[in-house]
């Protein structure tokens, strides 16, 4: 029997070496299923980690010879997604873009269109969506294990440090608030887990930091499954309730294993990502009088930013065909994002399209 030739690794390209990009990078030059071949990035001081993990510094993707990489993580600011997609587009590689998939809706949807009439692999950086828990929690809601959905409460609410603010003035600008810095994950999973949104409500406020972008805010969602659902938001409030210390992920956040979600159902409720389970303790309809019984869902944990990049890997070599997250599902969770933003502003109740309702538009004004 003649042994399988040797997969060959990806040659990627890391464009962008800030925070999230770094740890891109880093993942990358110890994936056996990746090689690392260039750090892009404008700033000279960064020649110090390309050094670190064996691979060249380039100021811009145009100091990268064409043939030298398969595919590129853009984790550039997200005013340049559009940009540096379309730079790596006209070089055939696929892409996996940190989330958001672009800085405005219209920009996001251009990004979108060009990778689909060429038919390139792109993936977004919604890197949560690795987690088993994910797919659990969505199991919960779509077989109706514990009864139909009724209700959400999230909170994602961590004092940020002086110094992060300080390392970069946009983060008090239009582009650096939770809403499209934090909440867009939140955003996405909820999509995933409970499905398209109809209506949002939304308040905002920049009263602790003073910055031009909001703090802290509060959002009433309506689902189209009927659910309702309210985030609490804030990166000023110093509290243990958050996705990234409940799940211990980000090794900038301190792990906490307090629950930032709680789902009721009409037979049971569960929080997540923790994944404990309440339901009636005696068969039959449970109610107010009977007690419950608790117990944990096991599931096995993961690195989600390595998981993804294996999964990034297996999209560029063809292997797998589908996206775990794909720019269309990036739109929606932007989407999402302006509606919010668009009713805090205003002050109003924001109805949403459907995904059908938007493409036969489309279709009707070609």
């Amino acid at each position: 029997m003649t042994a399988s030739p040797p997969i060959r690794p990806v040659r990627l390209a890391v464009i962008g070496a800030g925070l999230v990009g770094q740890r891109h990078a880093e993942l990358a030059a110890g994936h056996p299923d990746v090689d690392l071949m260039a750090i892009v990035d404008p700033d000279p001081g960064r020649q110090d980690l390309a050094d670190q993990l064996g691979c060249e510094l380039a100021g811009s993707i145009d100091q990268i010879p064409d043939q030298a990489c398969d595919a590129a993580i853009i984790a550039t600011p997200n005013s340049d997604h559009l940009a540096s997609g379309l730079a790596c587009l006209a070089r055939k590689w696929p892409c996996l873009i940190e989330k958001p998939v672009a800085d405005t809706i219209d920009n996001g949807e251009r990004l979108v269109r060009a990778f689909d009439r060429q038919g390139i692999a792109l993936l977004i950086g919604h890197h949560r969506r690795y987690h088993p828990f994910v797919d659990r929690a969505r199991g919960i809601i779509q077989s109706r294990e514990l009864g139909d959905p009724v209700m959400a409460s999230i909170i994602w609410a961590v004092r940020k440090p002086d110094a992060y603010f300080r390392q970069g003035a946009w983060r008090l600008g239009a582009d650096g608030g939770p809403l499209l810095i934090n909440l867009i994950h939140e955003l996405d999973l909820m999509l995933s887990i409970f499905g398209p949104v109809r209506e949002v409500q939304a308040i905002a406020s920049n009263a602790r930091r003073g910055g031009a972008v909001e703090d802290s805010a509060a959002i009433a969602f309506r689902f189209e499954n009927a659910m309702l659902a309210t985030v609490m938001l804030s990166d000023a409030a110093l509290t243990p309730w958050s996705f990234e210390g409940a799940s211990g992920e980000n090794p900038n956040i301190a792990p906490t294993g307090a629950a930032s979600w709680r789902v009721g159902c009409t037979q049971g409720a569960f929080d997540f990502p923790s994944l404990n389970i309440w339901r009636p303790g005696k068969p039959g309809d449970g109610d107010w009088s009977r007690p419950l019984e608790t117990a944990r869902i096991p599931t096995q944990p993961v690195d989600p930013l390595r998981a993804q990049l294996q999964h990034f890997a297996s999209l560029v070599r063809g292997e797998s065909r589908t996206p775990q997250v794909s720019g269309h599902d990036g739109l929606e969770a932007l989407r999402l994002l302006a509606a919010i933003k668009q009713a805090a502003e205003l002050q109003v109740a924001v109805q949403l399209p459907t995904r059908s309702t938007r493409q036969a538009a489309g279709q009707a004004t070609r």
